[in-house]
C-alpha cells in the first residue's frame, strides 16, 4: 500500500544468519534484463510502464553501481578491528557516515534532482539507523516534502512520481540499506538499563564469537543437546530423497530461533523466540483453561502491593513505629533453575489438594484431564535452533515459552510455602509482609533476627543474586540502603514514604515508548500515551496516609513530568507544524483535565477520614502546562509552542499570577462545585512548594534528535 506504516528495523534488527547479499537479494535479479529488477523493485507492472526513458537510465545505473559494490558482500564498507574479539557496542555515527557514503557511491545523483531531496533523504537514512526497536514511520511525511518540480521528477505525473519514489525509497532501505547493516553488524536490543526499545550495533564477528561461547556454555552445563535428527551433515542428508529433505527443512523453519539478550557485566539471557502463528479460537480457548488450571494450583490471591503496603502502615502506626527492616532480592536464571521432574511432582501433589477440597463431580474431572494434559505437555520434547543446528531443551523451562511464567509462579510458590513457612505465617503482633513477584522477593518484618533468618532461608534457593539483593540494616556481605525499590516504586524505609522509581523516567523517553502501528492516527496515539492509560496513578503514591502533603504535589508535578515529555517526545517524532494546535488540545484533554481529575479522586478516595484535603483544581492546571513547558523549551522542535503554553498557564496561575474568580472545583461536565476561595489559592505553604518546580526532576531528558 502507498500509504502503508512502515518499520524498517524489522530489515536489520536479530539478523544474525545474514551472511552474504544473495540471503536477502537473489544475485541474478543484478544480472538479468531491466524488466526483472523493475518488477520486483515496484510490484506494479503499470508503475513500470509509466517510467520515462531518463528514470529508467538512473535505475540502470543504480543496478550496475549495487552490482559492483555488493561483489564483496559490502564487507570493505566499513573500517574494524578484526583483532578485537572483545565484545563492544559501535558507534551509531561511524555507522551512519560509512553507510551513508556506501549509498551515495550506489544511488546516481541524478535521482534526487534537488538538494532539498537530497537533503531528506540524508535524514530518511539517518532517521532510520538511530530508529528504536521496531519504530514504525509514516514515510508519506517525507514524501510530501519532495521537490517534484525537477529532473526527473517534472516529468511524470505528480501520483505517479509519488508512488515511484515511495517504492524506490522502501526498496533501497529494504534492499540496500538493511543488508549493508545486517552483514557486518548484529543490531538488538540489551537489558542494559531502562531503555527497553534502544538498539545498539555490535561487530558481527565479535557477537558471533560471543553468542557461540554462550551456546559452548549451554552444552557444557547439559542445558541443551544436540539434536541428530536435524542437525545432518551434507553425507548424512544425501542418503535422504529431495522430498524427504525438503520436508526437514520446512520443520526446521517451524523450529523457534534461540536468541541471547545481553545483560550488564557481559551477562545474558537466553530467550527463545517463538513464532507468531494464528491461532483457532479453539487453540486459544485451550491455553486459556490451562493457564486458569495452573492459577488455581498457585492458590495465590490477586492483592496489590499498594492495598498490602497500606495495612501494614497501619499496623506500624498501631505499633508506634518501630523500627522496620527490609529485605529485597531476586533469583538469576529463575526459569533456566526449575527442575522439571520436580515440577511434574508439585504439580501432581497440588492437583490431588485440590481434588479433595472440589465437591462438583464435573470441576473434579475437568480438573484431572488439564493436570493430565499439563503433565504431557512438560513431557514433550522442545527443539530450539542455533544457526542451522536443533538443539532439545534440557534443563529448566525456556524463556519465551507460553506456559513458562505461569509454571515457574506454580513452582517457587511450592518452594516459598516450604522455605519460608514461618515468614509467610501472618502475625497479630508483628508487622511482616512477604512478596514474590515472578523471581523478585521482597520481605518486611519488625524483628532483625526474623530478616536475618529470611537470608539464611533464602539460602535454600542456589540461584539467589546477591549482588542484587539489598537490606536496610547491616549485614557483613549485603548492600545497604535506606532506599528501597521494588516493581517501579522506591520506599524510604526510615519514614515510609513511597515514590516512583527513577527508572520510569530517567533517560530519553524515545526508548520507553513502543512506536507501533498504532502511530497511523497520532492523535489517538499521543492519547493513549500520555494519558491514564500510559501513566500509572495508584493509590500508593496519592495518598496522604504514608506520604505527606508537599511529597504528594511533588509526586503530582513529577507525574505531570512524565506526560509532558512523552507528549514532547511524540510529537518530535510523528508530528508536524501543522498539527501543534490539535496536540495541544489533545494534552489539555487528556493531561490537564482527565489525569488531574483521576490524581484528585485517587486522592479524595485514599486519604485518612480525619485529614482535609484543600485545593484549587487551577493548582494541577497549572502544574500540568508548567511541566510541559520546561519540556518543551528543552526539547528542539517544541519550543515553538512555547507561548501558547504560557496563554494556559497564564490563565491558570492563580497561585502567583493575578488572582480572579474561578471554580476550585468542578464536575466532570465542567459545572462549578465549589467556587475558589483566595486564600486557599495564594496558600503561603504551596507558593513556597511550587517555587521549587522551577526545573524538571533530576534524571529527566528530553528529546533530542541528535542524541546518538
Amino acid at each position: 500500500m502507498f500509504n502503508e506504516i512502515i518499520c524498517f528495523s524489522q530489515y536489520f534488527v536479530n539478523k544474525q544468519n545474514v551472511r552474504s547479499y544473495s540471503c536477502v537479494l537473489k544475485s541474478n535479479l543484478l544480472k538479468k534484463e531491466d524488466a526483472v529488477l523493475h518488477k520486483h523493485l515496484f510490484e506494479d507492472d503499470s508503475l513500470v510502464t509509466d517510467l520515462t526513458p531518463e528514470f529508467n537510465n538512473i535505475l540502470l545505473k543504480l543496478k550496475n553501481n549495487l552490482r559492483l559494490k555488493s561483489k564483496n558482500d559490502f564487507r570493505d564498507i566499513f573500517t574494524c578491528d578484526k583483532l578485537k574479539s572483545e565484545l563492544q557496542f559501535v558507534n551509531k555515527k561511524d555507522v551512519f557516515t560509512d553507510a551513508w557514503k556506501c549509498l551515495n557511491e550506489i544511488i546516481p545523483k541524478e535521482f534526487y534532482g534537488h538538494n532539498k531531496n537530497f537533503k531528506i533523504f540524508h535524514q530518511l537514512i539517518e532517521i532510520v539507523i538511530y530508529s528504536m526497536k521496531y519504530q514504525h514511520f509514516n514515510l508519506i511525511r517525507y514524501i510530501e516534502k519532495w521537490n517534484f518540480c525537477t529532473y526527473p521528477w517534472k516529468n511524470l505525473p505528480q501520483i505517479t512520481s509519488k508512488q515511484i519514489l515511495y517504492k524506490i525509497i522502501k526498496w533501497i532501505i529494504q534492499y540496500i540499506l538493511s543488508p549493508v547493516i545486517c552483514i557486518n553488524f548484529y543490531v538488538t536490543t540489551c537489558k542494559m538499563d531502562a531503555d527497553e526499545n534502544k538498539l545498539y550495533f555490535f561487530w558481527k564477528h565479535q557477537w558471533q564469537s560471543f553468542y557461540d561461547k554462550k551456546i559452548a556454555s549451554l552444552i557444557l552445563t547439559k542445558t541443551i543437546l544436540k539434536y541428530d535428527p536435524f542437525s545432518m551433515t551434507k553425507k548424512m542428508k544425501n542418503n535422504y530423497s529431495l522430498c524427504r529433505r525438503k520436508e526437514i527443512n520446512m520443520l526446521k523453519k517451524d523450529i523457534p530461533k534461540l536468541s541471547i539478550i545481553l545483560k550488564p557485566n557481559n551477562d545474558c539471557r537466553p530467550i527463545v523466540q517463538y513464532k507468531n502463528k494464528l491461532q483457532t479460537n479453539a487453540e486459544k480457548y485451550r491455553i486459556k483453561e490451562r493457564l486458569f488450571f495452573l492459577k488455581i494450583l498457585t492458590g495465590k490471591t490477586n492483592k496489590k502491593i499498594e492495598y498490602e503496603f497500606g495495612t501494614l502502615y497501619a499496623k506500624w502506626i498501631e505499633l508506634n513505629k518501630p523500627k522496620v527492616y527490609f529485605v529485597k532480592t531476586d533469583l538469576s536464571n529463575a526459569f533456566g533453575s526449575i527442575d522439571t521432574n520436580r515440577l511434574m511432582k508439585i504439580l501432581q501433589e497440588r492437583h490431588l489438594s485440590c481434588q479433595k477440597s472440589e465437591k462438583n463431580a464435573y470441576a473434579k474431572k475437568k480438573l484431572a484431564q488439564q493436570c493430565r494434559d499439563m503433565i504431557a505437555e512438560l513431557r514433550k520434547p522442545i527443539f530450539i535452533r542455533s544457526g542451522s543446528t536443533v538443539f532439545e531443551w534440557k534443563k529448566g523451562l525456556v524463556q519465551g515459552y507460553k506456559y513458562s511464567p505461569a509454571l515457574s509462579d506454580l513452582y517457587y510458590t511450592h518452594l516459598d510455602e516450604i522455605y519460608f513457612k514461618e515468614h509467610l505465617e501472618p502475625a497479630r503482633h508483628q508487622i511482616k509482609l512477604f512478596i514474590r513477584v515472578v523471581d523478585d522477593y521482597l520481605y518486611i518484618t519488625d524483628s532483625l533476627e526474623d530478616a536475618n533468618n529470611f537470608l539464611k532461608a533464602l539460602s535454600n534457593y542456589k540461584n539467589v543474586n546477591y549482588e542484587k539483593t539489598i537490606v536496610n540494616f547491616d549485614h557483613p556481605n549485603i548492600k545497604y540502603s535506606e532506599e528501597i525499590t521494588f516493581l517501579g516504586y522506591t520506599y524510604n524505609t526510615m519514614n515510609w514514604h513511597v515514590s516512583r522509581a527513577n527508572s520510569v523516567f530517567v533517560g530519553q523517553m524515545c526508548y520507553k515508548i513502543a512506536f507501533t502501528s498504532a502511530l497511523s492516527d497520532p492523535y489517538k496515539f499521543l492519547e493513549n500515551r500520555i494519558g491514564q492509560s500510559g501513566i500509572q496513578v495508584t493509590c500508593h503514591i496519592f495518598n496522604l496516609v504514608y506520604n505527606t502533603e508537599e511529597m504528594m504535589w511533588r509526586h503530582v508535578f513529577t507525574t505531570f513530568c512524565l506526560s509532558a515529555n512523552k507528549f514532547c517526545t511524540i510529537y518530535a517524532i510523528i508530528c508536524n507544524k501543522e498539527s501543534m494546535r490539535n496536540c495541544l488540545q489533545v494534552y489539555k484533554n487528556r493531561v490537564t483535565v482527565k489525569l488531574t481529575n483521576s490524581i484528585v479522586d485517587t486522592l479524595m478516595r485514599f486519604k485518612p477520614a480525619d485529614t482535609k484535603f484543600i485545593y484549587c483544581i487551577n493548582h494541577f492546571r497549572y502544574l500540568s502546562w508548567l511541566a510541559l513547558s520546561l519540556c518543551a523549551k528543552k526539547t528542539l522542535k517544541c519550543t515553538d509552542m512555547v507561548p501558547h503554553i504560557n496563554v494556559e498557564m497564564a490563565k491558570s496561575n492563580c497561585i502567583f499570577g493575578k488572582w480572579n474568580d474561578h471554580a476550585s472545583q468542578i464536575s466532570k461536565s465542567g459545572e462549578v462545585l465549589k467556587p475558589a476561595v483566595k486564600e486557599v489559592c495564594r496558600r503561603t505553604d504551596f507558593r513556597v512548594i511550587f517555587k521549587t518546580f522551577y526545573c524538571l526532576p533530576n534524571g529527566f531528558e528530553c528529546f533530542d534528535h541528535r542524541i546518538k
